[in-house]
This record gives structure tokens, C-alpha cells and sequence, in this order.
């Protein structure tokens, strides 16, 4: 049996005020919803869609900054070549996960699927990517929820990379995977909803 506690408490799902030994919340039907194991600081932290966004940047930019870290002398600082400035060094990408057919063929990491969503390869890269995720990220939150918005964007990036590895791409990085499963989603949402919203949605 779940453990109960007193008092009132937001609905981890619907986020409605209610009592905290519900078996059951009375507007959206999650059951036990005052149990910890529902109710704890992670779980209100993935409900929250701006706390959501903010988590997913920092990560993106902290893996950014530790990738240039682990290997300073491999970072391109030339400006002849802006698509190049501030990449980080091959190996130190490598070592935080970048993925492709030669780090899974031949030292099996397939963890990378999962890790190379978080890497980026130059300072626009990151700043493109991160720009395009921030402006879609509170349309999808608002239609799909937190938790399936963190469901499409960690399988559409690990989905994306195996493709790559699939079609032989030895090294590749980003989050650009991830961010064109969001874009899917609005997509097959504006056309599924119809009506004037929703084709403004996928017009846009």
C-alpha cells in the first residue's frame, strides 16, 4: 500500500489543489496521488514546463562548456571559419559521447544514442539549436505535457542517432535529432486538431 500523508497537496499530474490521502485525485484520476513515490521533488520538477526548458539548456550548455574544458588544446579558435569557432577537440567529444558507427561498431557504446543529444560541435551549432529548442519547447509543453514532451525529445534524438548509425555516419553529435521529433509532433498536432488553431499551428 502506498504511504499516505496529511495535509493538501498539487496534483503531481493535473496539478490541482486536493487532499493528500486521496486514493484517487477528483479531476484527473491519477491514483494515490499523495504517495512520495508521485509526489517528490524530481517528479514536481518534470512537471514544471519552465523549470523543464531551463534544465534541458543548462544541460546542453554544461555539456558545451565541459567538452571545451577536458581538451583545450584541441578547441578551434579561428575566425576565418565561423562554422568551426570554439569547437571542441574530436576526442574529447568522443569521451563524453559522441555517437556513430565507430564508437558503437567498435567499442559498443550505445549509450552514446542517449548522450550525443547533449553535445555540440561549435558555438552556433549550440546557439541555433538551442534558440529553435526555447522557441518550440513551450508550444509543445503546452499541448503534449512534460512528460511526454521529455518522452519525444529523448527517443526522437536517440531514434535520429541510430538512423545515422544505420546509414553508416561514423561521428555525429547535437540536438538536432531531438528537436526535429518536436517539430514532428506540432506538425502531426496542427494537422490532427484541424480547425483554425490547429492549422495555424502547423502553418507555422
Amino acid at each position: 500500500m502506498a504511504k499516505q500523508r496529511k495535509g493538501s497537496i498539487l496534483c503531481p499530474h493535473c496539478n490541482k489543489l486536493i487532499s493528500a490521502d486521496e486514493p484517487r485525485c477528483p479531476y484527473c484520476n491519477t491514483t494515490h496521488p499523495g504517495s512520495w513515490w508521485k509526489d517528490n521533488a524530481l517528479i514536481r520538477g518534470l512537471a514544471n514546463a519552465d523549470l523543464l526548458i531551463s534544465a534541458i539548456l543548462y544541460v546542453n550548455i554544461g555539456m558545451y562548456v565541459i567538452s571545451l574544458l577536458i581538451e583545450p588544446a584541441g578547441i578551434i579558435l579561428s575566425l576565418n571559419d565561423p562554422f568551426r569557432f570554439l569547437s571542441p577537440g574530436s576526442r574529447s567529444l568522443l569521451l563524453l559521447g559522441a555517437t556513430g558507427s565507430v564508437p558503437i561498431d567498435t567499442a559498443h557504446r550505445w549509450w552514446s544514442l542517449l548522450a550525443a543529444n547533449y553535445l555540440h560541435g561549435n558555438i552556433l551549432h549550440i546557439l541555433f539549436n538551442m534558440l529553435a529548442f526555447r522557441q518550440l519547447s513551450a508550444l509543445v509543453l503546452a499541448e503534449y505535457g512534460t512528460h511526454r514532451t521529455i518522452v519525444l525529445y529523448t527517443l526522437g534524438g536517440v531514434l535520429g542517432f541510430f538512423v545515422s548509425y544505420l546509414a553508416g555516419v561514423e561521428q555525429t553529435i547535437g540536438a538536432s535529432a531531438s528537436i526535429c521529433s518536436l517539430i514532428g509532433a506540432m506538425l502531426y498536432f496542427g494537422k490532427s486538431r484541424g480547425g483554425a488553431y490547429g492549422q495555424a499551428v502547423y502553418k507555422q
